[in-house]
C-alpha cells in the first residue's frame, strides 16, 4: 500500500512539472517556451511565409500551424489550413493566417497572445465564392487555456501541447528551432515602433506621357525641370519619327 501511494505521489509530481505554473523557466516545465514549434515542418514562422508589407503569402507544401516564442514576451503565428463545406464538398476553403506581437502568461496557467494590429494578414481562397481569392488584415487576440511541454515518446523531441480557450486540443507541435525563427519583433507596417509611418514606395512605372494630362481642376499645365526634360525627350522622339517618314 505504501509503495502504491509513493508511486502515485511521484507520478502526480512529475505531471505537475510538465504543465506551466505562470512563468517561462524550465523549472516549471521540461524546458522553457522559447523556440519555434510546428505541427508540420512545411509550415514555419519567419522566412517568407508572409510578407506583411507586400500583402503576400508563400504557400507551403502542406497544411499545419506554427508558433514561435521568445523569453522576452514576443510571439509569432503561422497557420495554413483547409475549411470543409458540408453542403458542398467541392467548395473547400484554403486559409492562411499570420500575425505577431506580445504575449503574457496569466496566473491561471493560460497564455494570451496580443498581436500588433497593423501587421496581421489572412488570405482565403474559396473556389465557390464571388471573389475566389481575398487577402486582408487580421487582428485576433488569442487565449490558450493551458499548455505543457513533454518529450515525444516516438521522436524523443520536445513537444508543445496547447489547448484553446474552450479546452479543445490543438495539434501537437514539435520544437524545430531554438532560438526561434521570427520576423523582427516590432510593428512592421502602419506606424512602427519609432512612431514613423511605413508606406509603400511610389510607382516607378508610370508613362512619361502622364505628365501631359490636364487636371480636371485646372487647364493650366505646370511642369517641374525634371518633367520638362521628360517632355523634351518625348517630343524629340516624335520629331525623329516624323522625319524618318518624309
Amino acid at each position: 500500500m505504501l509503495s502504491t501511494t509513493l508511486t502515485l505521489t511521484l507520478a502526480l509530481s512529475s505531471l505537475s512539472s510538465i504543465f506551466a505554473q505562470g512563468d517561462l523557466t524550465a523549472a516549471n516545465n521540461l524546458t522553457d517556451l522559447e523556440g519555434t514549434w510546428t505541427s508540420n515542418p512545411a509550415v514555419s514562422t519567419g522566412g517568407t511565409f508572409c510578407v506583411p508589407a507586400e500583402m503576400s503569402f508563400d504557400y507551403p507544401n502542406n497544411t499545419g500551424m506554427a508558433y514561435s516564442f521568445t523569453n522576452t514576451g514576443f510571439f509569432e503565428e503561422a497557420q495554413y489550413r483547409y475549411n470543409s463545406n458540408a453542403s458542398n464538398p467541392s467548395c473547400i476553403q484554403a486559409v492562411l493566417i499570420w500575425q505577431h506581437g506580445t504575449y503574457t502568461l496569466e496566473d491561471d496557467g493560460s497564455i494570451v497572445l496580443n498581436p500588433f494590429g497593423p501587421d496581421g494578414r489572412v488570405q482565403v481562397q474559396d473556389p465557390c465564392a464571388a471573389t475566389t481569392n481575398i487577402i486582408t488584415y487580421y487582428d485576433e487576440t488569442t487565449t490558450f487555456s493551458d499548455w505543457g511541454i513533454i518529450v515525444d515518446p516516438d521522436s524523443g523531441n520536445y513537444q508543445l501541447r496547447l489547448n484553446r480557450f474552450d479546452g479543445a486540443k490543438l495539434p501537437y507541435m514539435n520544437l524545430v528551432a531554438k532560438p526561434p525563427n521570427m520576423l523582427p519583433t516590432q510593428v512592421l507596417t502602419g506606424v512602427n515602433a519609432s512612431g514613423q509611418t511605413n508606406t509603400r514606395k511610389r510607382s516607378l512605372t508610370s508613362s512619361p506621357l502622364d505628365i501631359l494630362k490636364r487636371s480636371s481642376a485646372s487647364t493650366r499645365i505646370s511642369l517641374s525641370p525634371n518633367q520638362m526634360v521628360g517632355v523634351a525627350g518625348v517630343l524629340g522622339s516624335v520629331v525623329i519619327a516624323v522625319m524618318a517618314l518624309i
